[in-house]
């Protein structure tokens, strides 16, 4: 199952009992800082995925992303807790409860009145990307996959993925080339006996779908899945800092660009 975003509710908790500041017991980094710009990191006690630090299988994927299995750190301290050995999730428990112990008296109030619209936004929009990529795509049987549930993670390592499937179609070509050298010099040293077999070669079928149809329907490939991981990114940021217009303008062109691309990002064949 997808990794699920955390609940509104649970980080409207989270902030509302942080008094702003790092959980890390004595760091006074700031969450939010005097630009209402989000500067520190969501984190989870038991990991959200599979491979994660202090990952339960018996969790629920609800229970992953509730507020007991959250708590806000500075980026640094984020890192050091990755440390399974010194932060357990019972000392990662404590230290949350610790803290909203100290800073939980005086609510922290964090503006989200953009929050909760964004939240509603991107959930529509993906609903429409996802209607238009079915329905309206100008050559449905060439369509690039589009995805539109997949989470920033699953689209990340498609992106690695097809990145390194350029490098494999780089690979070849490399050796294709090679090959191809040798038979020139091999001509040129037989005296052209090799010549059919040379010029057959350099018009072989197989470097020109792997250079003309591989390697464009790869890089279209990427291209939307940069697109989608970008998108995924931003809407996450401007939950965090509404208040951030440039990041919400970038968002609106991004999302304009990839609804384009779910009617009309199509293969070559």
């Amino acid at each position: 199952m997808p990794r699920l975003q955390p609940r509104l509710d649970a980080l409207r908790a989270l902030f509302a009992r942080s008094g702003n500041r790092c959980t890390f017991p004595g760091c006074t980094a700031p969450l939010v800082n005097e630009k209402n710009q989000f500067v520190a990191q969501i984190c989870h006690i038991e990991a959200a995925e599979e491979g994660g630090e202090r990952f339960s299988a018996s969790q629920t994927d609800e229970e992953r992303r509730s507020y007991d299995n959250l708590l806000l750190l500075c980026y640094p301290h984020h890192v050091e807790t990755n440390d399974v050995t010194l932060y357990s999730v019972a000392r990662l428990r404590s230290m949350k409860a610790e803290h909203e112990r100290t800073f939980g008296q005086k609510l922290f109030q964090i503006d989200e009145s953009l929050l909760h619209k964004v939240a509603i936004e991107m959930a529509e929009y993906w609903q429409r990307i996802d209607h238009l990529h079915k329905t309206h795509h100008v050559v449905s049987n060439l369509a690039v996959e589009i995805d539109a549930s997949a989470t920033f993670l699953e689209v990340a390592n498609q992106a690695s993925t097809l990145v390194g499937d350029l490098s494999k179609i780089q690979e070849y070509l490399i050796e294709s080339d090679k090959l191809r050298n040798q038979l020139v010099r091999a001509t040129a040293a037989s005296g052209g006996s090799t010549l059919g077999a040379t010029s057959r070669m350099a018009a072989g079928p197989n470097d020109f779908e792997i250079l003309y149809i591989g390697f464009t329907n790869t890089i279209t490939k990427l291209t939307v899945a940069l697109a989608q991981m970008e998108i995924k990114h931003l809407e996450e940021f401007v939950k965090l800092n509404p208040s951030d217009l440039s990041a919400r303008q970038r968002l609106e062109r991004r999302k304009s660009e990839f609804a384009e691309y779910a009617t009309s990002a199509g293969y070559v064949d």
